[in-house]
């Protein structure tokens, strides 16, 4: 079953956290009990992510379920909304104790990282390989899962015509099968990507051939290198156009605005199958990224980039 759901705050790189949970995490051989008062829970405690990088020509394939969702260390708050897009600006939990190794969340305790548990064998069918066929085995390292050393992806190893599916034979946590559709790599068609508070910023790209069996999240963040101030995110219709409108633009740029500022597209179908404990789910996504401009940054390495009697700042930006 295909399902359309927001996105979370750092679509591309949602599995990176896990990864490092998985590698210092058990093998899985304890089998694990539900937290008290998790039975039905709808957050996500496991993800198997195959992603199409565009710009790159390249694709991710990672895996891992938890006992538990991974806490959040930032209270996002929604300062504006405006269609299939929001502003929201950030703020650090706070922890009257000191968490140490574990992460203060935002109802202000102290959270453990949750680790990583065996699903036993785990079958992936529907990506294509360059060698031919279109199933792999995923191997098991650390109770996170990835292809086999050696494993070549065709690219694009599926298209919105494909059917994606995950098989997991069960260990730890039951068995369970997760199934949604492939998409297509993002042709992007827009190709103004300077920023101003006086005008729209308007996105188009090749839409997909079901609207409804996919969406476009859209994720613009302006002050990544400086310590995010501020996103804008869209959770839009797959129809090949978005429209953000100058007040939304204005007000992400006067939160402040750091080096390298981007918005990233991710074209995305979802599955997901409900555990004991919370949500496990397949996502299959292409994503592209582009840089932004913005009036008066000028964003840099080193000296070298900047214009005569300015230096590389700390957040990317010539001063």
């Amino acid at each position: 079953m295909t399902i359309q759901q927001p996105i979370g705050k750092f679509v591309g790189s949602l599995f990176a956290g896990a990864l490092v949970l998985g590698m210092a995490a058990c093998s899985g051989s304890e089998k694990s009990e539900a937290p008290a008062g998790a039975s039905g829970s709808t957050e996500v405690v496991g993800t198997f992510a195959i992603q199409m990088k565009v710009d790159k020509g390249m694709t991710s394939v990672v895996g891992q379920v938890a006992d538990g969702p991974v806490p959040e260390n930032l209270v996002w708050t929604e300062k504006a909304k405006e269609g299939d897009c929001r502003l929201e600006t950030p703020k650090p939990p706070f922890c009257e104790e000191a968490c140490g190794a574990d992460v203060c969340g935002a109802d202000g305790k102290c959270h453990p990282y949750p680790k990583g548990h065996s699903v036993g064998a785990v079958a992936l069918t529907g990506v294509k390989l360059e060698s031919g066929g279109a199933e792999i085995a995923l191997k098991e390292i650390a109770a996170s899962y990835q292809p086999p050393a050696g494993t070549v992806l065709a690219y694009p190893p599926f298209g919105a015509e494909d059917v994606i599916e995950i098989h997991a034979a069960g260990a730890d946590y039951p068995a369970f099968d997760l199934s949604t559709t492939g998409v297509n790599p993002i042709i992007l068609e827009t190709t103004d990507f300077a920023l101003s508070p006086d005008k729209p910023f308007v996105l188009e790209w090749d839409e997909a051939p079901d609207a409804k069996s996919s969406l476009m999240h859209v994720k613009i963040d302006l002050s990544h290198h400086g310590g995010v101030k501020g996103l804008i995110e869209c959770d839009a219709a797959d129809t090949g156009s978005l429209t953000i409108s100058k007040e939304m633009i204005a007000e992400l740029i006067g939160l402040g605005v750091a080096g390298f500022p981007s918005v990233v597209m991710t074209r995305i179908s979802v599955d997901t199958h409900q555990l004991e404990h919370g949500k496990v789910q397949l996502e299959v996504s292409a994503l592209v990224e582009r840089y932004l401009t913005t009036p008066g940054v000028d964003s840099c390495t080193t000296a070298e980039d900047c214009p005569d009697g300015k230096t590389c700042a700390s957040d990317a930006t010539c001063q």
